[in-house]
C-alpha cells in the first residue's frame, strides 16, 4: 500500500479503511526518524490514526490519553507516542521524557502537540484532521 503524499493537499477519507491506507502511505513514504504532530478536534480520530501508523510497523496499538501521556513501543522501529490531551508539557518535557526514548530507528507521534523550539534533527510534519461524518475525514499534511 503506497500512494504519493503531497504536502498541503487535503485528503478525503470516506472510511476507516481509507484512513488506514492514508496512514500506511505516510509511513511508507517517510523514512524514520520523523515526527508527526496530530491535530484536530476531540474525537476526530487522532488516536486511531496513530494506531494505524503502529499497525504499519507491526507494533501493538497505542493507548488513549486516559492511560499514558508517553508510551514507547519497540519492534522494527521504536515508536514513541505522546498524548497531551490531559496535560500540556512543561519546558523540560521533551528533553527529560521523550529524548531518552528516541533510539534509532524511531518515529515520534504527538497528539494535541504543541510545536515548540525543540529540534529533533529530523523531518517534522503536522497532520490536521477534520471530522466530516461517521468515518469520513479530511486530512491535510504539512511540513512543520
Amino acid at each position: 500500500m503506497n500512494a504519493t503524499i503531497v504536502l498541503g493537499k487535503k485528503y478525503h477519507c470516506k472510511s476507516e479503511f481509507e484512513t488506514e491506507f492514508f496512514a500506511f502511505s505516510i509511513a511508507s513514504n517517510i523514512k524514520p526518524p520523523y515526527v508527526l504532530y496530530l491535530k484536530g478536534d476531540l474525537g476526530v480520530g487522532k488516536t486511531y490514526f496513530a494506531r494505524m501508523i503502529c499497525k504499519y510497523y507491526d507494533l501493538p496499538e497505542v493507548k488513549s490519553s486516559s492511560f499514558a501521556k508517553v508510551s514507547s513501543l519497540q519492534g522494527k522501529i521504536n515508536l514513541i507516542h505522546c498524548d497531551l490531551y490531559r496535560k500540556r508539557p512543561d519546558i523540560n518535557f521533551y528533553e527529560e521524557e521523550v529524548e531518552p526514548l528516541l533510539i534509532d530507528p524511531w518515529v515520534l507521534i504527538i497528539e494535541w502537540g504543541v510545536e515548540g523550539d525543540w529540534d529533533f534533527g529530523c523531518p517534522e510534519y503536522v497532520i490536521q484532521a477534520e471530522y466530516l461524518g461517521m468515518h469520513e475525514r479530511h486530512f491535510t499534511i504539512l511540513e512543520h
